[in-house]
């Protein structure tokens, strides 16, 4: 479970560090585009990109256009929901893990990887798009 959690951190990290979904433009107005778990992340992820791709070019993002829209398959309210139920699980199991007994830690354990996989397969039910320029 640790080595997961690495790996896991890791990934997050290097995902975080370039500007895979900038859509350069001969125009001048770049965009983001890519699918996220929720409008929140989607701006943060977005403009983390766009700052990232400006400053190779010593610039600014100004944003032109943002956008985020429901693609999921199921109703808005019940994905998110449903989320928010996958996460609570996820952390209910960590904390199990890190502060229970021996039982404990294996329940934890039990009830964490099924938040894990009830969020994986939940997925990723927002596309956000960010259109931007660099000044």
């Amino acid at each position: 479970m640790k080595i997961l959690t690495f790996c896991l951190l890791v990934l997050v990290l290097v995902s975080c560090a370039h500007h895979r979904d900038v859509r350069p433009s001969s125009t001048g107005e770049h965009v983001v585009k890519f699918n996220t778990e929720s409008k929140e992340e989607g701006y943060r992820n977005a403009m983390s990109q766009a700052e990232d791709y400006c400053k190779e070019l010593q610039k600014r993002p100004v944003i032109v256009n943002e956008k985020s829209d429901y693609t999921g398959t199921m109703k808005e309210e019940t994905y998110n929901n449903s989320k928010k139920a996958a996460k609570v699980a996820e952390a209910i199991g960590s904390a199990g893990m890190v502060f229970g007994g021996k039982n404990e830690r294996n329940a934890g354990g039990v009830v964490g990887l099924g938040g894990a996989i009830a969020d994986g397969a939940i997925g990723s039910g927002y596309t956000y798009t960010l259109v931007f320029r660099c000044q």
